[in-house]
């Protein structure tokens, strides 16, 4: 078990009072060929978008585009928008498309993004669960807070909705949270009493050092936000922003802060 102490754990988590109650959206995509094949151009793809708002994933064959902080719906869509633009316009130069899919064939190649953390992670694991990790996408909410406090008790409020918000952003008849279950192996929150409870999981699960590597479908995320992880991938931007809205309302109904 890991020694870190209270003070260390906590300085891994960037909690920013001024961002509390912003939403940031995080949406996985895959690239494919004019043919619909899946191709591993993420690295290129990357290159020729050039915009800090687009970042790469495990697999080479997916991208993934980001929001930055949001308070308003209206501001959120309108970025979201951006992004697909940008993302049809670039994949146009490099003779590929963008596409949302949650779930890929078992067969799909298992070419791995050049990263020093995924290729250590891809010398540690089975094929099964590599593959598990490439086949799917998803998109991951963010919801600021303003301390690690605050964190415990808006992620305790959402934990009862688990089940309602996965079929709610389910496309895949369920396949998409099986692999993902796969891939995860612990992906399942528990309530947290303190903060010393929280170390105390962080430490058991082997997260308190690193804590991107907890895989929770809820989680605290060391960018001091919660984090949903449960939604699929989906055309409709204004899908999203329902899922944004049901969980403000979950919150709102918990008595949490969510601007």
């Amino acid at each position: 078990m890991s020694e870190i102490a209270l003070s260390e754990f906590l300085g891994k988590f960037d909690f920013r009072d001024e961002l509390t109650g912003y939403v940031g959206i995080e949406r996985e995509h895959f690239l494919v060929d004019r043919h619909g094949v899946l191709v591993p151009r993420s690295k290129l793809f990357l290159e020729t978008m050039d915009d800090e708002r687009w970042t790469y994933e495990l697999s080479a064959c997916q991208v993934e585009d980001r929001t930055r902080p949001q308070k308003e719906i209206g501001a959120i869509k309108l970025e979201l928008l951006e992004n697909d633009n940008n993302a049809v316009m670039c994949a146009r130069k490099l003779g590929i498309r963008v596409i949302n899919r949650e779930v890929q064939d078992v067969d799909m190649p298992l070419d791995v993004y050049p990263d020093p953390r995924y290729l250590e992670i891809v010398r540690n694991i089975e094929r099964e669960r590599l593959s598990a990790a490439c086949r799917v996408t998803g998109t991951h909410i963010h919801i600021g807070v303003s301390d690690m406090m605050s964190a415990i008790a808006t992620y305790n409020v959402l934990l009862p909705y688990l089940e309602e918000l996965c079929e709610l952003g389910d496309h895949s008849d369920g396949e998409r949270l099986r692999l993902y279950k796969t891939m995860a192996t612990s992906w399942k929150p528990e309530r947290y009493k303190n903060v010393h409870d929280f170390l105390r999981v962080a430490k058991l699960r082997g997260f308190a050092e690193n804590p991107r590597n907890c895989w929770d479908l809820i989680r605290i995320s060391r960018h001091g936000t919660i984090e949903l992880r449960m939604f699929g991938v989906t055309e409709h931007t204004d899908e999203v922003l329902m899922w944004v809205s049901r969980i403000k309302k979950i919150l709102k109904g918990g008595g949490c802060y969510v601007g």
